[in-house]
This record gives structure tokens, C-alpha cells and sequence, in this order.
């Protein structure tokens, strides 16, 4: 059974102040997966390719939804267990909001057909 450290802030809606550990397959392939998408490109002593970097997305007029997905799915493939990984169901969807003066890029985690989680990186 894998273990992992508890990370969630005051925020999170179902925070646990006594909690050390998490030790269920999904709390931890979810905690682990929010790690790497709020995590630039550089910011990890010793492994400068960690973490999905989504905001030099909101820049760039020629990435498609598809291509940050692949990227989100090859960060999953390098830095989450596989044995992990195969024991969940789940799906990225990478979607734009067009602003007034920005866009907006949101990444939704579908897990068993259902939203779990969504990530919006905004300027």
C-alpha cells in the first residue's frame, strides 16, 4: 500500500487538521497530480523538466488543448507510479475561456466519468 505525505492548506474543503498521511490510491494520485500542475518548469531543486509549466501556455497563440494535455498525460507517465497510475480511471480535459483581455486556460480531472477537480491559470 503506497503512503504519502498530507499537503492540503486550510482551503481545501475537506482539510483534515490532524491528518500526516494519505493512504487511499485516488487521494494520493490526485494530491500528486495537483503537485505537478501547479508546479513551473525549473522550480524543483535537481529536476528542472518537473511540473507542467501551464502558465507559458496562456502566452503562446499556437498551443491547442490537445497539446497541453499531452503534456500533463508525459509529466503523469514520468512522475506518478504507473502501478498508480493503472489502478484509476481517469481523463484530462484542457479547455480555454476567452477573456477581454486575456484567456484563460482550465484543466478538469475526470475521474470514474466524473469532474473531481478543475485547475484555472489565469495571469
Amino acid at each position: 500500500m503506497a503512503v504519502d505525505i498530507y499537503f492540503k492548506q486550510k482551503e481545501y474543503p475537506f482539510f483534515e487538521a490532524e491528518a500526516i498521511e494519505v493512504m487511499e490510491n485516488l487521494d494520493i494520485f490526485l494530491q500528486q497530480l495537483e503537485m505537478i500542475l501547479t508546479t513551473s518548469k525549473g522550480r524543483i531543486l535537481g529536476d528542472p523538466n518537473f511540473g507542467a509549466n501551464l502558465e507559458i501556455y496562456l502566452w503562446d497563440t499556437k498551443v491547442s488543448s490537445s497539446a497541453i494535455k499531452q503534456e500533463i498525460l508525459s509529466q503523469i507517465s514520468t512522475y506518478i507510479d504507473s502501478g498508480l497510475v493503472n489502478s484509476i480511471s481517469y481523463d484530462i480535459e484542457v479547455s480555454f475561456i476567452k477573456g477581454d483581455i486575456w484567456d484563460s486556460v482550465v484543466v478538469d480531472i475526470i475521474i470514474d466519468g466524473t469532474k473531481v477537480a478543475g485547475y484555472a491559470v489565469t495571469p
